[in-house]
């Protein structure tokens, strides 16, 4: 009875030991939960600027006002809008009230001898014919009147209102960068301050040079980047690396360990540049490697993989 008793017994822990043994090993399977795949980049030490980004526009600062020096008829019009012209070039002719009236009573000796009757209106510098007025023949003009503008395209200008508060960095022949609508750049210097503040708005208008030959329009709306200051040897990241939250006052990074676990580095942003910026962490060192793609919403100690 005993050996029957100790039988079913012996039985019954086995059973016990080897269903225990099923469960851990069911268990240990679960738990392989997939690894979250980003890409990577590393920390590099490098020179980064302080850059203030103004809104500007360009401008045509030297325009000629073509004016007529007699009182008569315009005879000729040698130039139409838009035109292309050089100095000393013929743009119009006017002829005067008594050269007109012998012209149309048919005295052709009186008005052969009447060389003074026509008078030609020359340009007085290179540029684009603008603000056509005097367009067609036969139009009556007064002394002094405008038969057209000369505008100087190819010295164009940029004008831009600084606020005060930046005034102690804007100087003469300070350099700068002019971003055209297309992303394309054109260096520039600064020419002139004005030395007036604009009531309203406390801007001070400033004017910059462009150093290109390259054809822009009046008008156009541009963006002028000054350089405030620069720090070299600064730790950079590229700028997706960086994470913020929704106040941007809190900033951090991803930092990978052991090639797989990632951890979360509370840093302080320095200067930012289009690519870059800079960044300050006592856990952070040149070639530490971060995540660059697929941080966003990643919590903190979570293991990832590593993709191309």
């Amino acid at each position: 009875m005993k050996s029957a008793v100790h039988f079913i017994l012996i039985t019954f822990l086995l059973r016990f030991f080897v269903s225990c043994k099923s469960k851990t090993i069911d268990t240990t399977i679960n738990t392989d939960v997939p690894k979250v795949a980003v890409k990577t980049t590393t920390v590099i030490y490098g020179e980064i600027d302080d850059i203030v980004s103004l809104n500007g526009k360009t401008v045509f600062l030297k325009k000629d006002a073509v004016i007529s020096s007699i009182t008569g008829y315009v005879k000729k019009v040698n130039v139409q809008y838009g035109d292309e012209v050089h100095k000393n070039d013929l743009l119009f002719e006017i002829q005067t009230k008594e050269n007109r009236a012998l012209e149309n009573s048919g005295l052709v000796q009186e008005l052969a001898s009447l060389k003074s009757g026509i008078v030609s209106i020359l340009a007085p510098s290179d540029g684009i014919i603008s603000d056509l007025n005097a367009n067609s023949t036969g139009m009556f003009v007064a002394e002094g009147a405008q038969l057209c503008t000369i505008v100087a395209n190819k010295e164009i200008t940029v004008l831009v209102n600084v606020p005060y508060q930046y005034n102690k960095w804007i100087k003469i022949n300070k350099a700068c960068k002019i971003i055209l609508p297309d992303s394309t750049f054109l260096d520039g210097n600064i020419v002139k301050i004005m030395p007036l503040i604009n009531a309203v708005t406390q801007t001070q208008d400033v004017l910059i040079k462009v150093r290109d030959n390259r054809q822009v329009p009046e008008n156009l709306n541009v963006i002028v980047q000054f350089v405030r200051s620069s720090h070299s040897n600064a730790m950079l990241i590229p700028k997706e690396a960086l994470l913020t939250n929704e106040a941007q006052q809190a900033f951090w990074v991803m930092k990978i360990l052991h090639d797989s676990l990632a951890i979360n580095v509370p840093v302080k942003k320095g200067f930012e540049n289009n690519r870059m910026v800079e960044i300050f962490s006592p856990d952070i060192s040149v070639n530490d490697t971060l995540i660059s793609e697929g941080a966003y919403g990643l919590p903190d100690s979570t293991i990832v993989k590593v993709v191309k």
